[in-house]
This record gives structure tokens, sequence and C-alpha cells, in this order.
């Protein structure tokens, strides 16, 4: 039997560099470049930067696109990170490996699977790669009998292979594979479709790996091992692999594989920046492997131009030889090409610096079963021609071209055939290189990626935004009953469980956020406008502060103006140098120092002060006999100020300008919610070792008020240095406007049904609704829609199906954008505590 030795696993590996029959290569990983949903402007610079990375590949480099499932274990731990030692949080961490294994709630289950970018390049040939110059020199080290695998070789390569991919920007994080990440390859690319092993971390295994590790594999073109009758050939477009035993019988998992080589593209070319058709892969839904490479052979400017003056003269050779015979159709056609061609040219000649990529890229869809193949062909298909792109499947080609995902093999694929010759600049528009990860490496599971058909995981980490000196604010906007609160109360119980503190002000009527916090120990549940507790600020703040802190909330409720002669008089009296020798301890000690003085009764800041404290709803400021509040007695206080009577930010707004007068009752509202932020505020900022975060519950009112307003704006501006973070949440992102939202980094966008509405929110998140219209339009009819079908339990006709609850975008800290959809809780107790939605019987 006939043995092709191209298929051939790699000799052996050295550290990065793989040895192989056809030549030895250095292996990289890379990293992609996060433009999802981005501006034009970052496309622009992605494009400018995956140009510079073209320019500088060596002929013959090989760039991949591989599936790889993701380590569920290890994103198990990354949740649980740097609290490896609250056995509290460890112990609720285990209730998401359901979530993690399925978190798309698909069947059958599909786990988290990302994309990854692996560049290959050849180290044996000298720094351009393999050119005719570069293969001459090869040839020579064959000659002279030069041992690839010596100590010096080994090290000549590694240098050249460090000094091509120094050239190549930083932003890609080109890192060196390690063997067991090569061995990892190299069974991916066999078994593609069957192959589940997660790539392994670069610290595992050995320096060096011997070939007999890479095991050796059976390719069956067609599958005619299947075919049931002998005699008639097998009709399937595919070959299907098997791994051999070391007495070469066929072993383990079958893996049917289709090569799909890309070979017609749009003569004018495919519109940037939606012409990363490689991404576009990613949007197909199967549960089919999809790969890819790119293979390039460089050609330099003048070899290039060469060629093309070559081509030029043919074409007019042949403009010349049948002008008397063609017809108009050929005449133009030929023109089409001369003008492509010297247009070619031009660009050629224009950069020095400029390269021809003659480039190829194959398509790998494998699978179990070779129907699953045959479907995500076609919607490949079907993905591709919406940009005029299209590929080949050739029956009986396939053993031949998986030979292009086989480092030392392709010089033996017939990639030449489907050979597009363009220019760096031109390659780089179609972006190979697209990251869509979004958040952060550790932290609370908060959603599932959908920026593609391949479900990832997005993890929250809060507490480390100031660590990696980012701003901590959050915002979190949405249509009610989008899931909002919901997710927020998931976020907060769940840094709470981490031992952060925590303070939320819940102007609900129901008091959703205590009943989703119950299950935590020691948290305080408050409602200052019942409780017997003192509020009053020359006590709860700190001596030297309270004074202040008192002129800037007890003032406006009782009408006193900021430049006010009654102000300054307050402010006198309250100084902290003169407190004590006026006996003022208190707010009632205050109104005791204005009696004492001469003709209280003509004393307009003690009238309206008395009038103040002789209010039922003010005792919380005034009443000396009640027990302070001390915010450090709890890790989380949980306020409820539904009973204090908020006027809301509209009448707020009125009586600013004057339009509409507030009532007494709504004035010490907003005084004594303006004290607790503050207070919380203050003692949160006071402890830096530990991270703290304030959420504000419909944060409108808070942001009407001024003084509410300048806290806001403290927390998302200082937050950072402070450790403490202040999350807001709201249905109309124009209320934040009011703080500064500019220095709100990070977004949860929710459903909004309102397309005005929709656009101006996506705008403000930095999705530009001009260019994405159909991220417009899917926000707007296609995130958590109700069901509307009639088919079915009628009892269920306008309800959001659970697998669609949740759906939104999200920003995270980098700014990379993300169709997501949120987790809610991951048990069903904690669940039916953070649900806010009545129960069927209280509706019935």
């Amino acid at each position: 039997m006939r043995v092709d030795t191209s298929l051939d696993p790699p000799l052996e590996v050295i550290g990065n560099l793989r040895f192989t029959r056809g030549g030895v290569y250095a292996d990289y990983l890379a990293q992609g470049l996060p433009v999802t949903m981005r501006s034009l402007t970052t496309h622009e610079r992605a494009a400018r930067l995956t140009r510079n990375l073209g320019r500088n590949l060596p002929s013959g480099s090989q760039l991949f696109g591989l599936v790889a499932v993701e380590d569920q274990d290890r994103i198990l731990g990354n949740i649980v990170g740097r609290n490896h030692t609250n056995a509290q949080w460890i112990s609720h961490c285990r209730a998401w490996e359901s979530v993690i294994a399925n978190p798309l709630q698909a069947w059958p289950a599909k786990g988290p699977r990302q994309r990854l970018f692996w560049l290959t390049i050849p180290v044996d040939a000298g720094r351009a790669g393999r050119t005719v110059a570069g293969q001459a020199e090869k040839f020579g080290s064959w000659v002279i009998g030069r041992d690839t695998r010596s100590e010096a070789s080994v090290t000549a390569y590694a240098e050249l292979a460090t000094e091509i991919v120094s050239a190549m920007p930083d932003d890609f994080h080109l890192t060196p594979a390690s063997p067991a990440q090569i061995l990892w390859h190299h069974r991916h690319n066999a078994l593609r479709g069957t192959f589940a092993a997660p790539l392994p971390h670069a610290s595992v295994g050995p320096r060096t790996l011997p070939g007999e590790m890479f095991g050796r594999f059976w390719f069956d073109e067609s599958a005619n091992s299947e075919r049931v009758h002998r005699w008639w050939p097998s009709r399937h477009s595919v070959v299907r692999v098997q791994e051999l035993t070391t007495d070469g019988h066929p072993t383990g998992p079958v893996s049917y594989q289709a090569m799909l080589p890309v070979d017609q593209f749009p003569r004018l070319g495919v519109r940037f920046p939606r012409a990363a058709y490689l991404h576009a892969l990613d949007q197909i839904d199967t549960t089919a492997v999809v790969d890819w490479v790119q293979h390039f052979d460089v050609v330099a400017p003048k070899q290039a131009l060469a060629t093309n003056r070559r081509n030029a003269k043919n074409i007019k050779d042949q403009q010349d030889q049948r002008a008397s015979k063609r017809d108009d159709a050929d005449a133009e056609n030929l023109a089409e090409k001369l003008d492509d061609t010297l247009d070619y040219s031009n660009e050629l000649s224009a950069n020095p610096t400029e390269r021809e990529l003659d480039s190829v890229a194959v398509i790998a869809v494998a699978a179990p079963t070779i129907a699953v193949i045959e479907d995500a062909v076609k919607q490949i298909r079907q993905e591709l021609d919406s940009a005029a792109i299209a590929f080949s499947r050739r029956r009986g080609s396939h053993r031949l071209l998986w030979k292009a995902f086989n480092p030392g093999s392709e010089a033996k694929s017939p990639l030449d055939q489907f050979r597009n010759p363009t220019t760096a600049h031109r390659w780089s528009r179609f972006m190979p290189l697209i990251s869509a990860d979004c958040g952060n490496a550790t932290g609370s599971p908060l959603a599932v990626n959908q920026n593609t058909a391949l479900p990832r995981i997005i993890l929250h980490d809060p507490e480390g935004a100031a660590l990696r000196n980012h701003n901590t604010g959050l915002a979190v906007v949405g249509d009610p009953g989008g899931g909002k609160t919901n997710r927020a109360k998931v976020s907060g119980y769940e840094v709470a469980l981490r031992g952060a503190q925590v303070r939320v002000f819940d102007p609900g009527t129901h008091g959703e956020w205590a009943t989703a916090f119950q299950s935590l120990p020691g948290v305080q549940v408050i409602d200052p406008a019942q409780s017997n507790m003192s509020l009053d600020p020359l006590v709860i703040f700190p001596y030297d502060e309270a004074g202040a802190r008192a002129a800037d909330h007890i003032l406006p409720m009782i009408g006193v103006g900021p430049r006010s002669l009654l102000r300054a008089q307050f402010e006198v009296a309250v100084r902290p140098d003169r407190r004590e020798g006026n006996g003022i301890r208190n707010m009632r000690g205050l109104l005791d120092y204005l009696r004492a003085q001469p003709n209280p009764s003509d004393n307009e800041l003690l009238l309206r002060l008395e009038s103040a404290a002789a209010s039922f709803y003010t005792q919380a400021l005034f009443d000396p006999d009640r027990t302070p509040y001390a915010t450090a007695d709890s890790d989380v206080t949980i306020w409820l100020t539904r009973n204090l009577q908020l006027p809301d930010a509209d009448d707020i707004n009125n009586a600013s300008n004057g339009v509409l007068d507030l009532q007494t009752r709504q004035l010490a509202g907003m005084a004594i919610y303006g004290l607790l932020v503050d207070l919380e505020q203050q003692q949160l900022f006071a402890h830096r070792d530990r991270y703290g975060v304030l959420i504000f519950e419909e944060c409108a009112e808070l942001l009407a008020y001024p003084p509410g307003k300048r806290a806001a704006h403290r927390i998302t501006t200082q937050g950072r240095k402070h450790n403490t973070g202040g999350w807001f949440i709201t249905q109309d992102y124009h209320h934040l406007a009011r703080m500064g939202s500019q220095f709100i980094t990070q977004k949860w966008l929710f459903r909004i049904t309102d397309k005005t509405l929709a656009e101006q929110t996506l705008e403000w998140a930095g999705i530009d609704p001009e260019l994405y219209p159909d991220v417009v339009e899917s926000y707007v009819e296609d995130t958590s829609p109700a069901k509307k079908s009639l088919a079915g339990d009628d009892d269920d006709f306008g309800y959001v199906e659970p697998h669609r609850r949740g759906e939104g975008f999200l920003v995270d800290e980098f700014r990379r954008h993300a169709r997501v959809k949120f987790f809610g809780a991951p048990t069903a107790e904690l669940a039916a505590d953070m649900d806010s939605t009545p129960h069927a019987e209280a509706v019935a």
C-alpha cells in the first residue's frame, strides 16, 4: 500500500518550533481585534493593523481560525477568582455549573466555545519565507546536511521567529504556542468535530514532544469504507478521518470533514466594514465545527509589477487580435480586466512597503455525521452569498485540501488553483482577526455573549475595575419588565457574597431588594420614614464635616438659599471650632442655642427650623432621643425610600425653574435621601481597602436633586480612587445626563421598544445607528420579544419565552460591545427571591 507521508504529523516539537518533513515552522497564538459594533474609525484602525501584519508575513505563512470548546473547569475557577478562601462564595459558585454547561438553555446542550486564532510561519527559509531565494537557502542547507534539530539550528530558528514576530503589531498579542498546544492543534485538525478537549494552558506539558505523541490517522476519501455496495463508489463529498492504533487499525470517534476553498469574490469588492466574511462563519447556527485557514505566498512589489505588466500586455494583444471577432460583451470584459490590472499596478507601486499576498482561504466543516455537515454547508453558502462570495466543494478533493491545515503538508495541497492575488491593503479590509470577546477574566457570570453563534460566558468583576484604573460606574437601562433590576439584584447579591459593602436605595412599593437579599445573613433593611433611627446630620457625620453636610441638606428643606444671610447664620453657629462652645451636639441643640439668642421670636432661621422640627416626618432629623444610624454596623444595608414621599424628577426640575412649589414633606424626604447618600458615600470612600457599591434603583429622582446629583457625580468621577462603585438603574438614559454620564463606561442595555429611544440609547452606548441599522432593528423587534403565536396554550400568549428573557446589549469597562442574554439567578430558590413579577394566582 502506498503511504502519503505528507499527511504525517510533526517529527518533533521543541518549544514553539514544529519540525516536519516539509520544513520547520514556528507556531503562535494570536488575539483578534475588538471591533464588534464599534465606530468606523475603530474599524479603520483595525484594518491598518491587519495590513501591517500582512506586510510582515513571510511567504508560506498560515493563519488559522479554529473553533475550540472552552474549559468549563477553568471558567468556574475564574468565577471563584481571588476569593478562593471564601467558602460561602465557593459554595455559591457550584450552582453555576449547569448554567456554564448550557448557557443558551439549548437542546442539545451547547457548551461555551470560542474562535482561536493561530499563526504558523516557516523559519527554515530565511526572513522572507518560502520565496524563490528562501527555497534556495533551504535547499542549500539540505545539500550540506545541516542538522535542523541541533542546538545551534533550534536557536537560530527561534531567533528568526522572534525577529519576524517582533515586526508585527503588538495589538495581536502574538504568544508562542507550547508543545502541548501544538499537539492540541494537530489533533483538533485531524479529529475536527469530534475532538472536545479545550486548549491546554501554556504552562502544561514538557518543553519537547516526539512525533510519536501526535498519532497517525486514516483519511478515507468520500467515506468509501462505509459504502453499502463495494463495487459502487461513495458519492459523499467529505473525507472520513479516524485515528489509527500502533497496529494500523482504526479506533475512536469518526470525524467527517468537508473542505471548501473560497474561489470567487465580487469584482468590485465587498463593502467595508462588512467585508469580514470569515468572521461571518461564526454566525452559523450549527453543532458542526467550522474552521478556516488562510495560506499566503508573499510576492515582492517588483515581481508582482512585472507579472502585471505581462498580464496587461496579454490583454492588449487579445484586444487587438480579437477586434474583428469579439462582441460588445467580450470587449467590455477585456476592458474591465485591463482597467483592474492597471489599477492594481498603481496600488502596488504607490507604496514601497506594499506587498502582494497571493492568499487562499479554505473553510473546513466537520461533524460526527454527514447530515450535520450538509446543513452547515448550506448555511455557509447562504451567509457568503449575501456578500457575493462563493466557494467550491469538489468530490474527491477533501483529503488533499485537508493538507492545508497540516503545517508541512500545505505544499502538497492544490492551493495554487484557488489563489487570489491582492495587496496587503485590500486583504486587510477583510479583517480575518476579529474578536467578539467582552467582559472580565474573573468575576460573576453576567451574560452569554451572542455576538456570534459561539456561546461564551461573560464575567463581571466590579471589584477589580479600580485596580485596573478604570471607572467604577455602571448604568443599567431599559423598559420596565425587561429584566434590568433582576440582573442588578443578582450582581449585587454576588458582590455581597464576595465580601463587598453594599448600599441599596430602593424606592419600590414592594421592598423587592429586601426580598432578594433575604437569604444573606446580617442584611440591614431600613425604612427611614418609619424607623426609630436618628439621621441627625450633626450626629451621624464626622465632627469636622457635620455642619457643612447639615447645611447642604437641611437648609434647602426649609427654603434657605445658598447665598442667603440665613445660611451664613447657620454655618457660623455650627462651625467646628464653635459648636462645642455653643453647646450644639445635635439639631435639637442648635434650636436651643438659637432660642437662647436675643429676640428669638424675630429669628427667621429659628422659626423655619422649629416649623420643620414640629412635623412627624422630620423626627429622624431632630429627635435627640433616637439611636444614631451607624453605617458600619452592616455589610449590606437596604434603604426603603418609598415612604419619604419623594417628588419625581419632573417635579424637582419644575421647582428648580420656579414653575412648581414642592410640598414640605417632599422637601423633607429629599433632605433625608440626600443625607443618606452622602453618609453612605462618605463611609465607603473612607475604607479603600474594601470594595463598596451604592446601588440606586430608579435613580431619576436622585439625579434631579442637586445634592444627589453632586453625590452621584462624585461617585462616578472619584469612586475609582476610593474603591467604590455606583450602579444607576433607570428606564431612560437621559436621566443620567444630569450627573455627567460621559464618565460611566460600563452599560447594560435591556429591552427598549420605542424605536427613537432605542436609537438614542445605542448611540449613547457607542453604537452608531446609521452604521448598524440592523442592530437598531434587532434591539426594538427581537430583544426578549413577547410570544405572539396563536399556536399553543393561550395563557402563554404575550409572555417572553424563558430562553429569551434578559436579552440586551453590554458595554464593558474596556468599551467593548456585545449582544447578550443576561443570566438570572443560578438556582430556583434564589430566582424566586429575585423575581418581582406577580404570580398567576395573584392576578386570577
